[in-house]
């Protein structure tokens, strides 16, 4: 949806109930298209917005002076950055908090749930996942409930997002090609845990099941 002057935004606001569903750092060399009407080439943010009257979804992709725009006007303190260089972009000011994993200082992150959210953050990258897609709806639970382990069956969903969408290779292995260009920290790409889940994966009844780690 097109927002490129500040009278336009209002209008969404007026007229759409506007929600920041991601924030999130290029790579190196990634550009995207901001419907503010530039090229982004360092962090940018993923609204959804619904029609107040016929409940129509749409997307808007913007940059940061967009991004604070909206963030003003609906009253949001922003969400924090998914950031997983070192020392690389990223504002640090108020609608756009730094934070490599995502991670709140006022919630402690169940350990398993870090992992769960940074592969699917890794996974919204690499594939350019939209939000109206499954990947979204998961990562919306997962942050929600960031304290608590995540449901087997929700670390099962996105084993298989990978395996539809990175086809012939893990998510590690698609996060290795990219450290040419980038210097990706370590921290945010272990996903140890989230294979154990997969491994040891039993059924409702309790029976083993085999699935291949996708992670």
């Amino acid at each position: 949806m097109e927002c490129r002057s500040e009278e336009k935004r209002q209008y969404i606001v007026d007229n759409y109930n506007v929600v920041p569903v991601a924030h999130i750092q290029l790579l190196n060399g990634q550009t995207k298209h901001s419907d503010a009407g530039q090229t982004i080439e360092n962090d940018y943010y993923i609204f959804e917005v619904t029609n107040k009257a016929n409940g129509k979804k749409e997307i808007i992709q913007c940059g940061m002076t967009a991004a604070r725009d909206f963030l003003k006007k609906i009253n949001h303190e922003g969400l924090p950055l998914f950031n997983p260089l070192h020392g690389e972009g990223g504002t640090g000011k108020k609608g756009g908090k730094t934070s490599g994993s995502g991670e709140s200082k006022e919630v402690k992150w169940n350990p398993v749930a870090k992992q769960l959210f940074n592969a699917i953050m890794w996974v919204i990258i690499i594939i350019d996942a939209k939000p109206d897609t499954p990947i979204f709806g998961i990562r919306e639970k997962v942050w929600k409930f960031k304290s608590y382990e995540p449901f087997p069956s929700q670390v099962k969903a996105v084993n298989t997002i990978i395996g539809k969408n990175i086809v012939g290779k893990t998510l590690t292995k698609a996060i290795d090609e990219l450290r040419h260009d980038n210097d990706i920290r370590d921290e945010m790409c272990q996903f140890g845990k989230l294979v154990d889940i997969i491994t040891h994966y039993v059924d409702k009844e309790g029976n083993a099941v085999e699935i291949e780690p996708k992670f």
